[in-house]
């Protein structure tokens, strides 16, 4: 098995928030109506995740991004989550890639 490095991972999870940041920015209407939430809430996301994803990109040291990332994940999992189990554990899935990357070698 060939171990992936902090910094590989911290990559994923930024182009995850590039990719969520995107969709939500293209579609927040449907976005919002997926995750029950006003439009005005997507967007604020969206810039979070946007900056959040900047930081795990270009962060000397990754882990407090890679942290903030997994908290921001399992909030946002209990927040949008609640009766819609397979969005729950999709955004959960997210967190313990995280959870990964912070117990992953630094590199």
């Amino acid at each position: 098995m060939v171990p992936v490095s902090q910094r590989a991972l911290s990559y994923v999870l930024a182009g995850g928030c590039a990719a969520w940041a995107a969709l939500a920015f293209a579609r927040t209407d449907r976005v919002a109506g997926a995750i029950g939430a006003p439009a005005s809430e997507v967007r604020a996301l969206a810039v979070r995740d946007v900056g959040n994803g900047i930081t795990l990109a270009l962060a000397s040291d990754p882990r407090p991004a890679i942290a903030a990332r997994v908290l921001f994940d399992l909030s946002d999992a209990v927040r949008y989550g609640r009766g819609r189990p397979a969005m729950a554990a999709g955004i959960v899935a997210f967190a313990a890639l995280g959870v990964a990357a912070l117990v992953a070698p630094r590199g």
